[in-house]
């Protein structure tokens, strides 16, 4: 006996995988932040990410969320992913939802499922008539470990990694 599920719908674009930090009452704009919307501006740059260092509690999670919401808002982006990356699992399950709600996806298998997120994500599979749909921004948030799982380098956007600390592993 063969089961055969209803067909997906196709997804609405732009589309947003995660949920943004709430941006703080008293965020204060930085030039960093200016940098960050200057590195997302650079047209046809190839740009491998982003990573916010600092200590804790300096707002990193912040900047990296003002920057997200930003993009957004002003429609400069076709896909938003936000991935609360405590651990590894975290980055890996996060992909995968992208992956069901962007691809179409198997929900069982997280680890076939990220891969093919992260396949679907390279330069190489962004053909001019996919336009701002393809354009992406992945924000790894509270990264602990990523060896292996960082996005492709992308012509536009690019990933933004706010590690916990500065000997986080994002190679």
């Amino acid at each position: 006996m063969a089961y055969y599920a209803p067909p997906r719908p196709a997804v609405s674009w732009p589309h947003q995988v995660g949920v943004l930090a709430r941006q703080a009452e008293c965020f204060q704009d930085r030039a960093t932040a200016t940098l960050l919307e200057q590195t997302a501006d650079s047209g046809g740059t190839v740009v491998p990410g982003q990573v916010l260092a600092g200590l804790g509690g300096v707002g990193k999670t912040q900047l990296a969320a003002h920057h997200a919401r930003t993009l957004w808002q002003t429609g400069q982006l076709g896909l938003l992913v936000w991935i609360t990356a405590a651990t590894r699992d975290a980055v890996v399950t996060g992909y995968a939802q992208a992956a069901v709600e962007v691809l179409g996806a198997g929900p069982t298998d997280p680890e076939p499922a990220a891969r093919a997120f992260l396949a679907w994500l390279e330069p190489k599979a962004m053909e001019p008539e996919h336009g701002t749909a393809r354009r992406w921004l992945i924000v790894l948030d509270d990264l602990a470990d990523l060896r292996g799982l960082w996005p492709p380098p992308a012509w536009s956007p690019h990933a933004v990694a706010t590690p916990v600390s500065p000997d986080t592993a994002v190679d």
